[in-house]
This record gives C-alpha cells, structure tokens and sequence, in this order.
C-alpha cells in the first residue's frame, strides 16, 4: 500500500512538473529544430507506430483478407518498413510543424520531447529504467497501449504522437510507395479527364489588387472579411445593390486547374494551419477551411437547410425573423443560386452499406440534398478543392457575382484590427503576403465574415468589449467509426462523399428526450490520412488496416452539441480554443455510436471499430448477427465507456458572435449588426444562437442573405 501511495504521489507530482514545464515563458524559436537527443526519441516513437514486423507478425499480415488478393511481396516490404529509419520524413514532419503549428505549441513539443531524455521523468511516463528510445520495439509497444487506456495526460501523449505521425505520414510523399500495396489510387484519376476539360472553360478567373513593397490606401463603401458562405453571399448581393465592395480574404486563391487533390501539399494550401488545428487541451481535432471560398471550397456538397425545430427555437428566443416567409425566401434564393438537389445522387458502396443496414432496422435514411447544380458529382476528392467546377460553392456562385457586379478582391490578407472611430466602424488595418505590406481601407462599411474562429478573435483584437464575444462555441463535435467488408470493394473515397445519412437526431431523440440535441449518421471520405481518426493499436494491427482501406466503411456521428465553448486570443492576437464535450452531449454522442454499430452490423460488417481504445474490434456472429449476445455486451460497454475519451473532431464551427434581441446575452442585434460598434457587422456561422444540427453552409448563406438585404433596405430608409 505504501509502495502504491509513493507511486501516486509522484505521478502527482511529474503531472505538475509536466504542466508547468509545458506552460512556461516561450522562446522566439523558429525555425524549430530538435537536438539528437530529440530526434532520437522522435524516430523511437516512429519506429513504434510504423514499425518492422517481425516474421510471425508478417505472416498474420499476408492473411489479411481482401477481395482482390494483394501481391504477397508487397505485403512483406510492406510489414517491413520501419518509419525510424527514413530521415527524409523526420526532415519533412519538422518543416511541416514548422511551417502549420505557432511558437507556443512548438515549444511545448520541444518540452515534451526534452522529458523522454531525462532519465527519472522518463521512468515516470513508462514504467522503465531505460530511456524510452533505448526500450525494445515491442516494450514501447506496450508503453503506448498502456498510454491510451490511461489518465488524462497519458492519453493525451498518446494521441498527440500517434495522430501526428500518422497523419504526416499517410498524407506524405513518402506513403505513396504503398499505394499500390493498399490499392490506393492517389489523386483522382480522372484529374485530366474529359470531366475536367469539358468544364474548364466554366471557371470563373479572379483578378487581385496588388498590394505594393509600400503599402496602399483604398477607399471603398464596404469591405468584407472573408470570401466564404457568409462573406461571399454579402459580396454579392451589396455589389449587386450597387455598393463598392472590397473582399478580402486572408488564403489565397486556386484556380480548378491547380489543384491536385493530393494529400501531401492540398491541406496546407486549403485548410487553417494544415488541417492540423485542435482544441488548447487536444481533446478536438478541427478542420476550417482557410482559402478564397473559405469552407465551400473543401466542404463536402451536403447541403441541408435550417431545420424547422431549429427555426422555432431561435424565434422563442425573440429572432421572429428565422420563422417568417423573408427568411424562407432567403433560403430558397440559397438553395436555387447553389444549385441544391437530390436528382442526380448516385449510391456508391459505403451509402448502400448505410441504406441497408437502415432499412434492416426501421431506421431513418434518405439522400442528403447536394449543391452540384444537379451534376452526378461522384468526386471523393473534393475536400481538396473541386476540380471539375461541379460543387457549387462561393468560387463558383456568390464570388463569382459579386465580382460581375464591380467588386473587387485583396488575397493573402491578414485583417490586424476594425479601424474605429467615435464607436463607428470606418475601415481595417491589414497586412499582406510575409507582413510587411500594410494596406488600409476605408469604408463606411465593415462586415467581418471570418468564421468562428476567427470573426471573435477580430473582434477582441479591434478592441470590442462585449463579453459575449467568443463566447457559445459549438462544433458539432463528431467521430468515426469503421466496419470492415472484406468481400466487398468499397473504395469510400470514390463517388459522393455524403450521399446519404440517417437523421438519429430527429427520429431518437425527440421521441425519448422531447427535443433535438441528439446525433446523426453520415458518411466519410477514407483517403489514407484520414483512417487515423481510428486509434492506432499495434504495429500490425495499423497495417492490417490499411491493407485494408478499400474495405472500410466509415459512419461518421455528428452531434449537435446543446453545451458549448469558447474562443478567446494569445498574446499575438491569434484564435485559441476551448472546448470540452459535455457528459450531456458525450451521451448523445455515444448513442449515434450504438445506432451506427448496429447498422454495421445490419448491414454485414464482418469486424467494427467503434474508436475506443478500451475495447478491441468487435466481430459478429455469422448467424443472426442482431441477436448475438456479444452485441448486447460490446453495446453494454460502449455505453459504461462513454466518447469522452475518443478521438473527437469538427468540421463545423459555430455561435461565437451569436444574434439575439439584449446585448446582455449576444454580439450582434437581429439585423446582423454589433451592439457596441455602428457600421459594425457579422455574418458567418457565428451568428448562431445555438448549433444547428446540419452541415451549416446553406443556413449561414441564408443568414448573410438576410443580413445584406436588412443593410440594403436600412440604407434605403436612412
């Protein structure tokens, strides 16, 4: 017992030696490197995730079972390959975290490297005298998986070593020599196809001021900050009303014909910080789309209207607007301008795995409506851009009006500051390219449209003093998980990425709950970098896995999260976020889990992986899989585990500059303008008075629809 009190009373206090380390004064430090010593325990914790099997473990590899038998050679140098070994992918993981992570996060890195070198601490972390990279492949093994069915701070070395290689490594260069091996095709085939040189000629160009080594001055009657749902929609209808509108948008601009809808160098061109974003306590991974277009570019073409219970809810709330026939109106000139249908859906294999594992239980399913302008979009690369102009999001729409109608676009532009002056809006203060060219632009308008990340951090750094600012965050917090169908070849990165879902949300929660913070089911993309939203369990297990990518369907479980968080700034002005999922929303969640394993099994999955590193893949009984006392069991411990632990994720961002009827509760009064600052507007998905329970593009072009034309008819009166 005494042994067991001194072992406790010293994790106490590694645990407040680590947090204080991590959390001490940080250092001008890029470019950032790693010491030999570093790099040492780097290359053991990469020799451990993409590790060299040994014999007995290959040849439990070559029975890996795949439709289409694999080249048992490949398999080998496959089950060979030890990542510790390449040095080109050390190099390219540290300019990559470089080039994506800010100095605060490189430096806690740094630390936590810096603790597996220290002889004690390192006793502390794995239970071993050795240090972690003089331990065997198969003790730090055992370290890891020890790791993830610990405590807060194990778990979290755990995912922040196994996510991060993993995900630079599938989504490298370096990985393709595997592609063949994993059946993997690589970019879309059809890249160069007539697909793409049929609609060419249909993609709009863009013409950008530029911005000269002095700086510039411009004058305009509005800018806009940010180019997509929200700032693209206000672009267009204030230019066609006849204002002078300036866009700017602080990614760059893409022409279709220069995507490459490839993993290695597409996340950093499209998405905010690589696609590397995550919560301060790196319990939720984020994806927010940071290019001209902003998340229309990369979003997956669902495209749901604002449900109607919703509707109600904000109306209780004094927003009358949101149930009235304008905000119908609004979201019908959406729907219509972006194309929005069901016709032209084709089921590929992982919806008809969805659509029949439904239909087996008396589930709900249906076809999730799709902005492709009726176009048979089967482009499972379109989270890196649309190549074939199909997906009708605001570089193809509202951007495209806007700029038919005079306006006019500054990319690569960092906006410091809302210039104010006697609590009126009268400009911004931005930065362009490397910083060292200042542009200033006077308007008599400013509307921010810079998601909800970004929309509060402008808003705190221009020095609004609204104590709701970056409060309410919600991110329909989701997660993943897989079922196995090794006699079907299902390739879900083929075909529509969402062509089908199944409304849980709807349909279970309101008849147990009496409302509609519930889950839902949709489908997912599997290129190879995203399987590491399964957690990694072995060395072998990971590679089985990916022998068998074309065999996996992923259900992805969205929840509409009733608790939220916040967003608030660093020193240098940047977006931090907080968030916690909630014991309410985690249980939620954790029913979308068991209604998705269900359907899996409904549907023939031959194993699942529900993502909770406590329980082990779970296989069904050949027979009558539905009444297989195992399920009943593995759903009785899903539910005791719960998802709080679980690799979660959001693509959706949501209610930090909310709208409302008091400037006691929110940001923005009913007609999209700031309480505290005239001229002053928002317009993007942060305006939400709660999560929306939907993919969100059409409701927040709806709200930037009614926004405009509010500011248009005011202007008109006045």
């Amino acid at each position: 017992m005494l042994v067991y009190i001194i072992f406790l009373s010293l994790i106490f206090l590694i645990s407040i030696y680590f947090l204080k380390l991590l959390n001490s004064p940080v250092k001008k430090i890029k470019p950032w490197k790693l010491d030999d010593y570093q790099i040492k325990v780097l290359k053991a914790f990469c020799g451990t995730i993409l590790a060299e099997l040994n014999d007995v473990e290959i040849e439990s590899l070559l029975r890996t079972k795949t439709k289409i038998p694999i080249d048992s050679e490949k398999i080998r140098e496959f089950g060979k390959f030890d990542l510790s070994k390449q040095d080109e992918f050390i190099e390219l993981l540290i300019n990559n975290l470089n080039r994506d992570l800010p100095e605060k996060l490189l430096s806690r890195l740094s630390k936590l490297f810096t603790l597996f070198t220290i002889r004690p601490i390192s006793f502390l972390l794995t239970g071993h005298i050795s240090l972690f990279y003089e331990l065997s492949r198969k003790d730090r093994e055992i370290v890891m998986q020890k790791w993830s069915k610990g405590n807060s701070i194990f778990r979290g070395l755990f995912k922040a070593f196994s996510g991060l290689i993993l995900v630079t490594f599938w989504s490298s260069e370096n990985s393709s020599i595997f592609n063949s091996t994993i059946g993997y095709p690589g970019p879309d085939p059809r890249m160069n196809s007539q697909l793409f040189t049929d609609n060419k000629s249909k993609f709009p160009i863009y013409d950008f001021i530029q911005i000269p080594p002095e700086g510039l001055e411009l004058q305009f009657d509005v800018v806009v900050i940010g180019s997509g749902a929200g700032g693209g929609v206000m672009a267009a209808q204030l230019a066609k009303a006849g204002y002078k509108v300036l866009v700017i948008e602080k990614g760059k601009y893409y022409h279709q014909s220069e995507l490459t809808l490839t993993q290695s160098d597409s996340p950093a061109k499209l998405y905010e910080r690589g696609g590397m974003l995550s919560s301060e306590n790196n319990s939720m991974g984020l994806l927010a789309g940071s290019t001209f277009g902003g998340g229309t570019t990369v979003n997956w073409s669902a495209s749901f209207k604002l449900p109607n219970i919703v509707r109600e809810e904000w109306a209780s709330e004094g927003l009358d607007h949101f149930i009235s026939k304008e905000f119908d109106n609004s979201m019908n000139a959406v729907t219509e301008r972006m194309g929005v249908s069901t016709k032209a859906i084709v089921h590929d294999g992982k919806s008809k795995v969805l659509i029949e594992g439904c239909k087996q239980l008396n589930y709900h399913y249906a076809d999730a409506p799709q902005n492709t302008a009726g176009a048979e979009h089967q482009c499972g690369w379109c989270l890196y851009g649309c190549r074939y102009g199909e997906k009708q999001g605001s570089l193809m729409t509202w951007l495209k009006d806007a700029r038919d109608s005079g306006a006019e676009f500054v990319q690569d532009c960092y906006v410091k500051k809302v210039l104010i002056k006697n609590k009126k809006a009268i400009g911004v203060e931005a930065i362009v390219g490397n910083g060292e060219r200042k542009l200033i632009v006077y308007s008599k308008k400013v509307i921010v449209s810079c998601g909800s990340l970004h929309s509060p951090a402008l808003l705190k750094r221009s020095g609004l003093q609204n104590k709701n600012v970056g409060k309410n965050l919600f991110l329909h917090p989701g997660m993943c998980i897989t079922g196995t169908f090794p006699d079907k070849e299902i390739k879900s990165y083929y075909g529509t990425i969402i062509p089908s879902y199944s409304d849980i949300y709807f349909d279970v929660y309101k008849k147990t709950r009496g409302h509609h913070y519930g889950a839902k089911i949709e489908l997912a993309p599997f290129h190879p970098s995203y399987t590491t939203t399964i957690p990694w369990r072995s060395g072998l297990n990971h590679k089985q896995r990916m022998l068998q990518l074309n065999h996996l369907v992923p259900l992805v479980i969205l929840g509409r999260d009733r608790y939220s968080g916040s967003v608030d700034v660093d020193d240098d002005g940047n977006p931090r976020i907080h968030y916690t999922i909630s014991d309410y929303d985690s249980r939620s969640i954790t029913e979308g889990v068991i209604a998705a394993v269900n359907i899996l099994v409904a549907a023939g999955a031959k194993s699942i992986d529900v993502g909770f590193t406590e329980l082990d893949e779970f296989v069904p009984t050949e027979d009558n899989p539905l009444q297989d006392p195992k399920l009943k069991s593995f759903i009785e411990n899903i539910r005791k585990i719960g998802t709080k632990n679980c690799n979660m994720g959001s693509a959706h961002q949501m209610g930090t500059c909310r709208m409302g009827t008091d400037s006691s509760t929110s940001v923005i009064n009913p007609r999209g303008k700031t309480w505290e600052i005239d001229n002053l507007y928002v317009a993007d998905a942060s305006v939400f008075p709660s999560s929306v329970g939907v993919n969100p593009t059409i409701t927040v072009c709806s709200v930037a629809y009614s926004i405009a034309n509010f500011i248009i008819k005011d202007d008109q009166i006045t």
